[in-house]
Formats: structure tokens, sequence, C-alpha cells
């Protein structure tokens, strides 16, 4: 049974997608935006990805460039989901996303079942042995979607959490790609400004926490949060949106 991520924002289309996948006899798992998209191919690995164009955090468009630029992913097929308006922008873009097809919002179910099934049976999913360039672009992007992130005012205090992982990210990147090359003098020095400009991160981070008992729910030693052991609080609570 082929599994595919059904990454949508809104809840009640995501939702119904999810149910004709499902009653067409698809494995399905959701993701709510893009960022939550990434986080669920890396776990999952799944045979197809269904992709909205515009989502909050992280649009479609960045998320197909990151799972094709990843030496690991980059054979899992894309079908993006778009709006009507949106598809003279996609044409234009259709062949530097490389994603392998698109349907059209409001969709037909059997138009969609159609391009899935279709997409899937001429899939060729391979694991071939990346190459230093290919890891190292891949690490390189990683740090154009930090820019992104970091070009908004609140950028640390609301996507600090992504943030981190994207430059760990171009870190293990750029890591696979001098396991492979050792020499590779452009891996090697991006790597090294990495490693720099995480480690000022991190110290910023810890001085930007409004209160110590943060350490304990921001991963150190896997231990919950003291003052919310259950999870986070209903109401909004700063603690959790500055980690």
């Amino acid at each position: 049974m082929s599994t595919v991520l059904v990454v949508e924002d809104s809840r009640s289309q995501r939702e119904c997608i999810s149910h004709q996948l499902r009653c067409s006899g698809l494995n399905v798992i959701q993701a709510s935006d893009g960022v939550e998209a990434l986080d669920k191919i890396e776990k999952n690995c799944p045979d197809l990805v269904l992709l909205d164009v515009i989502m909050p955090r992280l649009d479609g468009y960045g998320v197909c460039r990151l799972i094709k630029a990843n030496p690991e992913t980059r054979n899992i097929p894309v079908v993006f989901l778009t709006g009507k308006g949106q598809q003279l922008a996609l044409f234009s873009r259709f062949q530097g996303d490389r994603a392998e097809a698109y349907v059209s919002k409001p969709w037909q179910p059997r138009e969609l079942l159609a391009t899935i099934k279709k997409v899937l049976l001429n899939a060729n999913i391979k694991f071939d042995r990346a190459s230093a360039d290919a890891w190292t672009e891949y690490g390189i992007l990683n740090l154009s979607t930090v820019e992104l992130y970091q070009s908004h005012a609140d950028a640390w205090t609301k996507y600090s959490s992504q943030i981190i992982k994207l430059y760990d990210s171009s870190l293990a990147a750029f890591e696979q790609a001098l396991a492979i090359e050792p020499s590779h003098s452009n891996a090697n020095k991006y790597r090294n400004r990495v490693q720099t400009i995480r480690a000022i991160l991190m110290k910023k981070l810890e001085q930007t926490k409004p209160c110590k008992v943060c350490d304990y729910y921001y991963g150190k030693d896997g231990i919950n949060c003291a003052v919310h052991p259950a999870g986070r609080p209903q109401e909004q609570c700063r603690d959790w949106e500055l980690n």
C-alpha cells in the first residue's frame, strides 16, 4: 500500500482529501504546513507528497525545493495542489521546482486520484549514493531558507526552533559531503561557518528565555516542562512560543 503525505493548511480540505485517498486504498499521513511536512517526510519517507502551494511558515515551493535537493528524498514524487490563480505562476516555476504534476483547486476526486496513481506508477524511487556536491548544494539551500525566516522582524521569537533545525540540517548535509570527499572546500567552508553561527544563536537563545524553567522542556535530558508537564496550556504561554 502506497503512503501519501497530504500537506494542506485548511483542515477541512486536508481531511476531505485524506478521506478520498483512503477510500481508494492509499495510506495517508497529514501535515498542516511546510515545516511539519518536512518533519513528516524525514520520519515516514512517504511514496508521494501532495503539496498545497500557499501555506504559513514555509510555502509549497520552498518545501518542494528542499525535498528535491535532499539526496535522501529527491526521488519522492511531488504533486502540487493549486488554486486557479496560482496556475500561471506555477507553470513558470514548474520545471525549476521539479514537481511531477499538479492538480487545480477545486479538485475533482477522479482527476486527483488518477494523477496520484499515474505519478506513483511512473515513480522511480531509488536511493543512490549522492555526491559531495549534491550534499553541499542541499546544505546551502537550507541556509537560503533560514534567510527567509530571518527576514521577519519577529524571526527569533517566533521561528527560533525552525531556524535552529535548518542550521542543523545544513550542518548535517555538509558533514555528509565531507564524509564522501574530505577535501571538499565548499563543504568545509560552509560547515565551519554554520558551526560558528549556530553556537552564537544557541547562546542567544539561552539569553532570550523568559525563565530558567525553559531548560527543562527545551529538550535537555528528555525532561518535560516543570510548569506544564502535560504539554502546551490552552491559553497562550510565552515560554512555549519562544521555544
